[in-house]
């Protein structure tokens, strides 16, 4: 923020207009630093080693993944088309009211 280097990220959803804004809601049990990832449980064992941060910069890779990003008609949050949950080995992360909104 401010041109101000960072190692942290704050998720919200918010509504169309950007009106109605709310942190995403990490599941009970969660410690900061948790890996969060999109897909099943099972997943986790499969997935690569996370990438350096001066990768995620080259790659654009939040800018290429954040126009997909919402949450479902439950609250959860996901890949908009491909139906993946977005989660952390203790559970899901969700929205507490916003449904079918944008997530950035």
């Amino acid at each position: 923020m401010r041109g101000v280097k960072s190692c942290g990220m704050l998720l919200a959803a918010s509504d169309s207009a950007h009106e109605n804004v709310e942190l995403l809601v990490p599941p009970e049990g969660s410690v900061p630093g948790d890996r969060v990832w999109f897909g099943n449980e099972d997943d986790l064992e499969q997935l690569p080693e996370p990438a350096p941060p001066n990768k995620v910069q080259k790659k654009k890779m939040w800018e290429s993944v954040q126009p997909l990003l919402k949450t479902d008609a439950s609250g959860v949050s996901m890949l908009k088309d491909e139906h993946l949950m977005m989660r952390t080995s203790s559970g899901l992360v969700t929205s507490k009211s916003l449904r079918n909104a944008n997530i950035s």
